[in-house]
């Protein structure tokens, strides 16, 4: 089966990709992003890796216990009057610690905007597959292992909406996306044939 695509516009090459695959695909569906059986995030009793990517993806409110320490990180900061967050047992002087409060977590799309932004990729992928004679199965596999890959770098290249200040010379990154990259890394790619009832379509 041959694949052409003729388009530049993007939205028309992802509507396009998803007409070929619905041609072939035998009712096998790949699905891409963080699955059930993902780790769950270090350090944050309660949150699944999947609810922290559907919260980065989609934006919300998080409840902070607080305690997190503020004061002057050095004695110049002090004279000046800089306040900043510390790390705990950091800083020049303590001056209290926070109490519970809510954290507004802007919304950052990497979804289905990661894995459209291998639209070309992907369709190339089962053009040569297709070409080599693979069968329906193996090239739904690597529809959604490229995908996937393409997500992940997407999410590599992201940077708005940006971190604050503070969280960028905490983490040493001004990636929004990526602290750790467990995140990042906990995007995978499997098949089923049963039709998905959740997630992004």
């Amino acid at each position: 089966m041959a694949i052409s695509l003729k388009t530049v516009d993007f939205q028309r090459a992802v509507d396009k990709l998803k007409t070929e695959l619905k041609t072939f695909r035998g009712g096998k569906y790949a699905l891409v992003g963080i699955h059930e059986d993902a780790a769950a995030v270090e350090g944050n009793a309660g949150i699944t890796m999947a609810e922290l990517g559907a919260l980065q993806h989609f934006g919300g409110d998080v409840d902070h216990p607080g305690g997190t320490p503020y004061g002057y990180s050095t004695k110049e900061a002090a004279e000046d009057g800089k306040v900043r967050f510390l790390k705990p047992g950091a800083g020049y002087m303590v001056l209290g610690v926070t109490g519970p409060h809510k954290v507004t977590i802007p919304a950052r799309p990497w979804l289905d905007v990661g894995v459209a932004s291998g639209t070309q990729d992907v369709i190339e992928y089962i053009r040569t597959e297709i070409g080599k004679g693979a069968d329906m199965d193996h090239v739904i596999e690597g529809v959604g292992i490229v995908a996937a890959g393409a997500t992940q770098q997407f999410m590599t290249d992201l940077k708005t909406p940006p971190n604050a200040p503070y969280t960028i010379k905490k983490k040493g990154s001004d990636n929004p996306l990526i602290d750790t990259g467990a995140m990042r890394a906990s995007v995978t790619s499997t098949t089923t044939e049963e039709t998905p009832t959740e997630g992004i379509q």
